[in-house]
């Protein structure tokens, strides 16, 4: 049989369906054949492909084009969301989560932030604290080095001669930037070598007969006071001491074992050089200044003892054989004199200038000033006392510390005066020092800090060779520095400055030396500048010029009352 088929007699060619479910919108009968209908995304004959949109312009995405089955969506790297569907934007994680970062600065950066601390310290992510960096355990430092909250410093042995150099970690010798004209003449005797006062020359005369004392030379000095030379025997029998007392001739005399002392003449110590004699006549002592006699004085013994059958006399020049107290009238025998051209007994004695020619410690300088001179090592050390005693039915003590210094300076590095506990703390200290600790930064500075903070500091051309006037004032309530007349500059609040004031005062009350030109063995970090001052220097305290040689000690390098010029 033939059979005829129509078309619309063959069977439904969607059913079962042929499309494939999930990317179909509908199946549409052909009539023995079928057309999926896709939905967006798919594609294929069954609609079984997806289609990969991210392949053609990334899909539109500016950054991630995510394909999913049937579609696709944009995305973000880290750090930053989409600002539409298509577009990312950076997320300030600083804005978002407020404590992010705890103490520390919260920084946005392109997709991401940082957490930064303050120089000197570092990010804890922990903790999220900033944490002080200790630079001493990177050995930064060439010797000492003190770690504070966010910073450090070095420091350098200034006892030692050295002080910070320019990168403000290594250290450098401290040289002089003022020459100073400290060339000695070699014939010339120095009376001030020892600070212990003891001569600096013994000479022993013996005779077979009967002889005078003739004693001549040429004489310079500013010093006020001292001992100029001893001639006699035994502290018991004769003798004669010839010294300066306010800067006039004084002699005193031991005659039959009564003992006078005469004080006659013109002013001494002026500077000059001056010839002084000083002649054993028959019954009388002649003294003269320059040829004209300014002391005749009667005796009845002589100065040469017979001993051993010989007649004999002990001369000491700048001291006496024996102790001061033992004088007729006591004295401070240390003399910044200076000899030349002498003559004792009419004999030329060569082994003396022989010796001193060997010995330059023997010899003065060549030219010399007023003032003190300080060669940058060793110090002088008084015990004053600033307290004030209560005036009636005070019970508060006062104190104040007053002092005006005239500096001439030889280097830009050094103590000029501080006062020292016994426990070798520093409570106050004025010096000169080349650097800004704080600032780090190379400058000359005249400073006063109490222990080792500066509280005052005024910029100065140290090296202008130029006297500059130092002054500073201290009471209960008040700290002043003054150089050249200008004010310093205060580095304390007004409260700490009382704080500071009230520790030192504790300090004055407790056992305190005074140290000039310099510091004993203390700490290196005890206080700002170690190093001993290098320079001319007068001081007066309360008013009152302070005298070197009425020192507890002062090394026998440092002139009391002669300084060189600048070259």
């Amino acid at each position: 049989f033939l059979y005829s088929l129509h078309k619309s007699d063959l069977p439904n060619q969607c059913s079962p369906d042929p499309c494939h479910k999930e990317g179909t919108v509908k199946c549409e009968d052909l009539k023995g054949d079928f057309y999926c209908e896709c939905k967006r995304g798919w594609q294929g004959k069954t609609c079984e492909k997806d289609v990969d949109e991210c392949k053609v312009q990334n899909g539109g995405c500016n950054q991630l084009c995510l394909n999913k089955l049937g579609s696709y969506r944009c995305s973000c790297h880290s750090g930053y969301a989409l600002k539409d569907s298509k577009t990312c934007e950076d997320i300030d994680e600083c804005a978002t989560s407020a404590d992010i970062c705890g103490e520390a600065r919260c920084k946005n950066l392109l997709s991401s932030y940082e957490c930064l601390c303050d120089a000197g310290y570092k990010y804890d992510e922990v903790k999220k604290t900033c944490q002080d960096i200790n630079e001493c355990e990177e050995k930064l430092c060439e010797q000492t080095c003190v770690n504070s909250p966010g910073s450090y410093t070095c420091h350098c042995d200034g006892r030692g001669g050295v002080k910070l150099s320019q990168d403000m970690n290594t250290c450098e010798n401290i040289k002089p930037c003022v020459p100073f004209a400290v060339g000695k003449s070699i014939k010339s005797l120095y009376l001030g070598r020892m600070f212990s006062g003891t001569p600096v020359i013994r000479l022993r005369f013996k005779r077979k007969q009967l002889t005078r004392l003739v004693a001549e030379f040429d004489f310079r000095t500013f010093d006020p006071e001292g001992i100029l030379f001893f001639a006699g025997g035994r502290q018991e029998s004769s003798w004669v001491v010839l010294a300066l007392r306010k800067g006039r001739l004084e002699l005193q005399l031991r005659d039959g074992g009564v003992g006078r002392v005469t004080s006659s003449g013109p002013l001494i110590s002026h500077g000059m050089w001056q010839t002084i004699s000083v002649e054993e006549l028959e019954r009388s002592l002649v003294i003269k200044v320059n040829r004209d006699a300014v002391m005749k004085i009667a005796v009845s013994g002589d100065l040469f003892t017979l001993e051993k059958g010989l007649y004999q006399l002990n001369l000491t020049v700048g001291g006496i054989p024996f102790k001061t107290k033992d004088l007729i009238q006591p004295i401070n025998p240390r003399l910044d004199g200076c000899m030349r051209a002498w003559n004792w007994l009419n004999g030329e004695d060569t082994t003396i200038q022989e010796t001193i020619k060997m010995n330059e410690k023997m010899q003065c300088f060549a030219v010399a000033g007023r003032g003190s001179f300080y060669p940058g090592r060793g110090f002088a050390v008084f015990n004053l006392t600033y307290m004030q005693p209560s005036s009636g039915n005070e019970t508060k003590t006062s104190w104040e510390i007053e002092l005006n210094a005239a500096i001439q300076p030889a280097t830009d590095t050094g103590v000029l005066f501080a006062l020292v506990t016994e426990a070798a703390s520093v409570p106050l200290s004025l010096s000169l020092v080349d650097y800004h600790s704080t600032k780090k930064l190379k400058q000359q500075f005249v400073i006063v800090a109490l222990e080792n903070r500066v509280v005052s500091r005024l910029a100065v051309e140290l090296c202008d060779k130029k006297e500059h006037a130092v002054d500073i004032l201290l009471k209960k309530d008040h700290l002043s520095l003054r150089v050249d007349g200008i004010e310093g500059e205060s580095e304390l609040s007004i409260s700490e400055l009382e704080d500071s004031l009230s520790m030192l005062e504790s300090s004055l009350q407790s056992t305190t030396k005074t140290y000039v030109g310099g510091l004993p063995d203390v700490p290196v970090t005890a206080t700002p500048v170690t190093a001993s001052y290098h320079g001319c220097m007068s001081i007066m305290l309360s008013s009152k010029a302070l005298d070197l040689d009425e020192a507890l000690y002062k090394h026998s390098d440092i002139t009391s009352h002669s300084c060189p010029p600048a070259e």
